[in-house]
């Protein structure tokens, strides 16, 4: 018989955090309600940024042409891999009638839901916030009359980016690393059973308290993949488990660092290019909708009116010098992190990039900008610094977690192992 779990309308409960806290000590009340070894919290502070971050916190997103198609979703090769051994084994279980899924949400163990690109999703969020630079600011604040040129649109949005408050998200790495991106972004991941996350008494029935649960969990388990906490309904391929070894080592992929360097796309090597990308696309949307701007002078006691034509770019126009770059990435970083580096410290950054774009090559000052600021990804409310603070009786945050993809609150922590 399965428990009774309170859910968000029941009238004899009132608070979020009750039915949270309800699941997340009795949902999987094994060694105080972590759960066995093949249940992944990925709420949990080291495990929030699972397969966004690499082993030495570079965010990364997946290289698209190891990803496959396994029946109507897309994941890593070597997950598709693992995914049909566990579905023949599974398939086998129920034709010896060795297990009745009757009932049970993981009964045809199908992906209902996979990959999904982060670079798309990325560009709906930048393009949302330079509509609203284009539809709101330049009228309200800018001036239409005083956009006359590619360069006013970009410097004016610059403006606009950095008075839109320290902490917001502009370019990839740091989106990637927010409650924007999902677990379902990294390849590694794919839901076998709609059910909403606030549903709990549905997980509860379909999944958890199912005669067959132990059967799946043990299977899940020895085939490498790892039951989400919070989402069950969703399978995660366990990055280091003994049992994916032959998947992984089958792709050359013997370690963390092969594993990253081989199957992600470090996103500070791409954040500059989508960022221009970007604003290219919607400065011609802007052009379109305003493609001569009327001035009005006074000369001589006469009214003089004259008009500037604004032209649209290419796609992938660039204007600005690799220098203009580097100093407008460390800029972006610094705000979006909420500015932990003082001007001075900005100025040595940037000091120091400048030498190595001299000297070597772009890349090579992108990445020494990235190893900057790529550790601020834990120094965040409810991330590890904010949890030491917190367990030294010095909370540094006194507001909920707020939703991550899945569901999942935003923190992070460099404790123990997210892998």
């Amino acid at each position: 018989m399965s428990r009774y779990f309170p859910g968000k309308n029941d009238i004899n409960t009132s608070a979020a955090w009750y039915f949270k806290a309800s699941w997340s000590l009795k949902a999987h009340p094994e060694f105080n309600g972590a759960g066995e070894k093949m249940i992944k919290d990925t709420h949990y502070v080291e495990r929030l940024h699972y397969g966004v971050i690499d082993q030495e916190n570079n965010s990364v997103i997946p290289n698209e042409k190891f990803l496959v198609y396994s029946q109507d979703g897309r994941v890593f090769d070597f997950v598709a891999d693992a995914m049909s051994v566990m579905r023949l084994n599974f398939t086998a279980a129920v034709q010896k009638g060795l297990i009745n899924t009757e009932g049970a949400a993981f009964a045809s163990l199908k992906i209902l839901q996979s990959y999904e690109n982060p670079k798309m999703k990325y560009d709906k969020y930048i393009g949302n916030i330079l509509s609203a630079y284009n539809k709101n600011y330049i009228p309200n604040v800018i001036g239409t009359n005083n956009i006359t040129s590619y360069d006013t649109y970009v410097n004016g949005f610059f403006n606009f980016i950095f008075k839109l408050g320290k902490g917001q998200p502009i370019t990839m790495s740091r989106w990637n690393t927010s409650y924007n991106s999902s677990i379902l972004d990294t390849g590694l991941a794919f839901r076998y059973a709609d059910i909403p996350y606030d549903e709990d008494q549905r997980k509860i029935n379909e999944i958890i308290d199912h005669p067959c649960y132990g059967y799946f969990k043990n299977m899940c388990m020895n085939m490498g993949f790892s039951i989400l906490k919070n989402n069950p309904n969703i399978l995660l391929f366990d990055i280091l488990s003994p049992a994916t070894e032959p998947y992984r080592t089958n792709k050359g992929l013997f370690n963390l660092e092969t594993f990253f360097n081989n199957r992600f796309i470090k996103t500070y090597t791409i954040d500059m290019y989508y960022i221009i990308n970007n604003i290219n696309i919607h400065y011609n949307k802007y052009v379109m909708m305003n493609p001569r701007i009327e001035h009005i002078d006074v000369r001589c006691g006469k009214t003089v009116i004259s008009y500037t034509e604004l032209e649209t770019v290419s796609y992938n126009y660039r204007k600005y010098s690799d220098l203009w770059e580097v100093e407008k990435y460390i800029q972006l970083r610094n705000s979006e992190e909420d500015l932990p580096f003082s001007e001075q410290k900005i100025k040595q950054v940037y000091k120091k990039a400048k030498f190595l774009l001299k000297k070597l090559d772009k890349m090579s000052a992108m990445s020494y900008i990235n190893n900057m600021f790529r550790d601020q990804v834990w120094n965040k409310n409810h991330g590890y610094h904010d949890l030491l603070k917190k367990l030294k009786g010095k909370t540094t945050s006194a507001q909920g977690a707020v939703p991550r993809g899945e569901g999942a609150p935003t923190g992070g922590g460099n404790g123990g192992s997210r892998y």
